[in-house]
């Protein structure tokens, strides 16, 4: 018994013995997995606080972009208008306004798509001056190349001045409208929603503009007529004179230092221009002088009235309607009962002038469109500066109508002085 107790005594010991180490075995691996939570949690609570403050650093950026923008956004809404910019071509219903939006800027554009661009807007202007040229002969005889002698089909007074616009407007409208559809298709949309819309400010705007081209347009066949189309068109371009003020008073643009000069240059450059035929005996010169300052004048206040339009519809839609409204002004004036001298003396030779003055006026207008899109609306309005010059080259090559050296000077001062205007536009944009 008492052997059989002392062994039961040693086998209680060893299992107290082994009871013990199990417990220290298992309270050192609980201490090791605490160990191992308390590294991995100490990990993510690093992490996390490196994640939060990226966070924070990526909102505060954030919130300063979109205040930057904002500011960005007050102060463009603050900004005035700009200054009607030149035309890009002879002046007709469709000059710069009238080409599409330019498509998104591109970084770089191809060569081929420049050299394009300017074949274009180079067609465009010499067909508008081209126009000016074919005004001259429908108005008074001249012999074409040294060849043949044509023309003098009417007498380019008020009246005949009108029934020449009517006839251009009867065979360039119907024309206008399939192209414009083709090159916006939402023209007839915009129409609508322009005609119905309830602030009618911007509608008067759009036919104000019409009216004052419609204006322009008789003038300036009035002084083409008797003072040929180079001094004429020459004397149109005077506008920068009266749009820059219009600029600083309407619409709060202070005219620059170079914006000064410009007007100097080109007053200068019509004084020269006009000098010769006002000191002439003819006393129809000066009259063709004052129609022609006259012409500018309306052209002008044309462009005012279209920048004040362009702002709620696109140009082409624009267009139509100011070659709506100048095709309405000039049908109503020739069916009132007023005597205002249309007399044709050769109705055949008349009608096919017309023609050619709207076959003209939609190729110009198509060439400037595509023109645009390939080189941009301020560096076309560039090459389409040089209306003047290439108005008289033609002038003088066609039916030679003469040109003293200091008229010549006149033309190139006009010429540079809006082909500056263009260049700072261009900078601007």
């Amino acid at each position: 018994m008492a052997i059989d107790e002392g062994a039961s005594m040693v086998q209680q010991g060893d299992r107290s013995e082994h009871t013990l180490e199990a417990a220290q075995s298992a309270e050192k691996a609980l201490q090791a997995v605490t160990q191992d939570l308390q590294r991995l949690h100490q990990g993510l609570v690093t992490q996390l606080s490196d994640e939060v403050a990226q966070l924070q650093a990526e909102k505060a950026r954030l919130t300063a972009e979109i205040l930057q923008l904002r500011a960005n956004h007050h102060a463009l809404q603050a900004q005035p208008l700009p200054p009607a910019s030149p035309p890009t071509a002879n002046p007709i219903p469709f000059e710069a306004p009238a080409a599409p939006l330019p498509l998104p800027k591109q970084k770089s554009e191809p060569p081929s798509q420049f050299r394009l661009g300017f074949l274009l807007v180079l067609l465009s202007t010499m067909a508008l001056s081209f126009h000016n040229v074919v005004v001259r002969v429908i108005g008074s005889q001249s012999t074409v190349l040294g060849l043949f002698d044509t023309g003098g089909f009417i007498k380019l007074g008020f009246g005949n001045s009108l029934l020449i616009l009517w006839l251009r407007m009867l065979v360039v409208l119907p024309l206008m409208v399939p192209v414009a559809m083709v090159l916006y298709p939402k023209v007839w949309k915009d129409i609508k929603n322009f005609l119905t819309a309830s602030d009618r400010k911007p509608l008067f705007s759009v036919v104000g503009s019409g009216a004052f081209l419609f204006l322009s347009q008789i003038l300036i066949y009035i002084a083409i007529g008797q003072i040929g189309p180079g001094v004429a068109v020459t004397i149109l371009f005077m506008y920068p004179i009266i749009t820059v003020p219009l600029a600083w008073l309407l619409f709060r643009d202070r005219p620059t230092v170079l914006r000064w000069a410009v007007m100097g240059m080109i007053l200068l450059g019509i004084l020269f221009t006009a000098y010769p035929r006002i000191q002439s005996t003819a006393a129809m010169s000066g009259t063709g002088v004052f129609a022609a300052i006259a012409a500018g004048t309306a052209f002008a206040f044309y462009l005012i009235f279209m920048q004040l339009g362009f702002r709620k519809l696109h140009p082409i839609p624009v267009s139509l309607i100011q070659f709506s409204t100048i095709f309405l002004l000039s049908s109503v004036l020739l069916v009132l009962p007023f005597e205002f001298g249309v007399r044709v003396q050769q109705t055949q030779g008349f009608v096919l002038g017309g023609i050619v003055l709207g076959v003209l006026t939609l190729v110009g207008y198509l060439a400037n469109n595509f023109g645009v899109r390939y080189m941009g609306a301020a560096r076309a309005s560039i090459v389409a500066s040089s209306g003047p010059v290439v108005t008289a080259l033609l002038a003088f090559l066609i039916i030679h109508d003469p040109l003293q050296s200091v008229q010549v000077l006149g033309i190139l001062l006009v010429t540079g002085g809006v082909t500056a205007l263009s260049f700072e536009r261009m900078k601007k944009t």
